[in-house]
């Protein structure tokens, strides 16, 4: 192996990580099927009927994004803002029913004991955040968490995970992005993180995610606990 070659593999490693910022839908908690459901319903009551596939293409995405994505354009300027609501709404309702992804405490619980400074970087609302706190039981672990109303641009814009890294202030090329989605990929690299961890519990391929620029790829994030666990 080179020298340019260990130091990116030491650079898309948790092991040599000084912070780690992670998305949190998809990646930390199983919330696909109850965002997926939210927006049918809620387009639903709008009289519009997607298919499922247009809806996934969009996963990561902020949720500004979404209107304009699936309705036409002047229906979007009319009630994009309350079609946001009403699936807010409708999420919430499902948050009960959401768990952990198995591996998903014990690596932020682990990484905090290697040294390592944590953050979340998330499209949720904050209360949906709070209870994703609850859920995964991992505040003591969290130095800082950005969302939805905190930025003016979601991802795949850098706003968000800029603006975490500011407040984790770890050096960006040691800061490690962890996500399941494009977007993810997209806002972290934009932000200047030194390199990005990628996920496939949010339903995109592989190929796809290192095409955005992730250097990893694992199939979850209990996956991404045991190569951390096997490098320390």
């Amino acid at each position: 192996m080179s020298v340019a070659e260990d130091q990116a593999q030491k650079r898309c490693s948790l092991v040599g990580a000084e912070g780690v910022i992670f998305d949190i839908d998809g990646t930390l908690i199983d919330t696909r099927e109850a965002h997926l459901e939210s927006w049918l319903e809620a387009l639903a009551s709008y009289g519009y009927h997607p298919d499922r596939a247009a809806l996934e293409a969009l996963f990561g995405q902020h949720s500004s994004r979404w209107p304009p994505a699936l309705l036409p354009p002047a229906v979007a300027d009319e009630i994009g803002d309350e079609l946001i609501r009403r699936k807010d709404e409708l999420f919430s309702s499902r948050l009960p029913t959401v768990r952990p992804f198995p591996g998903a405490c014990e690596l932020l619980a682990g990484l905090h004991a290697a040294g390592k400074r944590l953050a979340l970087a998330t499209g949720a609302t904050w209360h949906e955040m709070q209870i994703h706190l609850d859920i995964l039981d991992v505040r003591p672990y969290i130095e800082v968490t950005v969302y939805d109303t905190e930025v003016k641009r979601g991802k795949p814009d850098p706003e968000t995970y800029r603006l975490a890294l500011h407040r984790l202030g770890t050096a960006p090329a040691l800061t490690v992005g962890v996500g399941d989605s494009a977007s993810d990929v997209q806002s972290a690299l934009g932000a200047g993180l030194g390199s990005f961890i990628a996920v496939q519990t949010g339903g995109f391929a592989a190929d796809y995610l290192r095409k955005a620029g992730a250097c990893e790829v694992y199939p979850d994030i209990n996956a991404v606990w045991e190569a951390f666990r096997r490098g320390r």
